[in-house]
């Protein structure tokens, strides 16, 4: 049911126009020494060529982490997040690039069914756990708007006890999402963290 909140960022559901969960995903290069965690499910950027957590409202998406690989001591680790702070070598972020992805991801308050595919929502900035990788991240229910934001909600999700038109259940709603702000659709986008 959705009447607890758990935010834990965004999952990677299906390329629009397509069936589901058809993620391709490509490798990015993150920083060694990277000094913030980045979560399975936050949405990256970028900055000078490596892959980096959205940490404002008003940066552009490059996709959605979904782990990472590394060779530390001479031995290749992976893992569902990136320890802040990780000094390693051939560091490389799996992402979920495809500007046409969707995704599913909870809301962190009430949504109505007219805001599906009318509106806009910018993310909630939360933090993740280092225990399970997922991230904090959530779509901002308040930040609801016609102008730009990062998300727009295009589906609700089809499962048992997610109906936004049942006032028990629409607390915090899982929505399908895809990303508005995303590099690619800007036809002269500068860097992403611009």
């Amino acid at each position: 049911m959705t009447t607890t909140k758990a935010l834990n960022g965004l999952s990677p559901s299906r390329i629009r126009g397509s069936g589901a969960n058809s993620t391709g995903s490509n490798e990015y290069n993150i920083a060694s020494g990277y000094a913030q965690n980045i979560f399975t499910g936050d949405i990256v950027v970028n900055n000078a060529g490596n892959v980096e957590v959205l940490l404002s409202t008003t940066q552009k998406a490059v996709g959605v982490f979904t782990g990472c690989h590394y060779v530390a001591n001479g031995e290749p680790k992976w893992s569902a997040y990136w320890p802040s702070g990780t000094s390693v070598t051939e560091a490389k972020a799996m992402v979920v690039d495809n500007p046409q992805a969707t995704f599913i991801v909870q809301a962190d308050a009430s949504v109505s069914a007219g805001d599906i595919n009318s509106q806009n929502f910018n993310v909630t900035l939360g933090s993740g756990s280092t225990v399970t990788g997922k991230s904090g991240f959530g779509l901002e229910a308040g930040t609801r708007t016609t102008g730009n934001a990062m998300l727009r909600a295009v589906a609700v999700v089809d499962e048992p006890g997610n109906d936004i038109d049942v006032a028990a259940e629409r607390a915090f709603p899982k929505l399908e999402v895809r990303l508005v702000k995303h590099v690619d659709a800007y036809i002269s986008a500068g860097p992403s963290v611009n």
